[in-house]
């Protein structure tokens, strides 16, 4: 078990060079006490790799954005979004994105794993699932969900419950 907002903003500091040195912000929406049942490394992952996905290719050098990370309980699942105010991308790119190799940067150093990567931790080991939505000029953003156990899912129902 797991404080989702401690394993968020760690993945959040250990990046902070990056994208301080860009001008971004990253702002963090979880409540202080959400305890999750589960690997903190596979969500620490996944959060690492769209935050890196999004200071190579969502933003043009000196442009400064702004990256939302918000993580509840809906029911029995836990639902992460995760979205930037960048360039976005086109619908042909936003086809593509899980696939491994693609990438917008062959040649500049661009594997074309990350995405592919995150595919594979949302759905294989989570069980989950991840949509992807975005337009050129308006940004892009991640909906992911993945089911917890009805024992934890319930505890953090309750403790919610019983503070109001």
């Amino acid at each position: 078990t797991f404080v989702m907002r401690e394993c968020l903003s760690s993945v959040v500091l250990s990046l902070l060079p990056q994208w301080k040195k860009g001008g971004h912000t990253v702002e963090i929406d979880c409540d202080d006490d959400l305890r999750i049942e589960g690997f903190p490394g596979i969500v620490s992952q996944i959060v690492t790799n769209l935050l890196q996905n999004s200071m190579i290719h969502a933003f043009d050098d000196g442009v400064g954005g702004h990256i939302k990370v918000t993580a509840h309980l809906v029911g029995q699942e836990c639902k992460l979004s995760y979205s930037d105010d960048g360039k976005g991308m086109s619908e042909e790119v936003r086809c593509h994105i899980f696939e491994p190799f693609f990438t917008t940067r062959r040649g500049q150093g661009g594997s074309g794993l990350g995405m592919h990567i995150v595919y594979n931790l949302v759905t294989a080991r989570l069980g989950g699932v991840i949509q992807c939505h975005s337009h050129p000029g308006e940004g892009t953003n991640f909906e992911i969900s993945w089911p917890l156990p009805d024992s934890v899912a319930g505890e953090n129902f309750e403790s919610r419950s019983s503070a109001a």
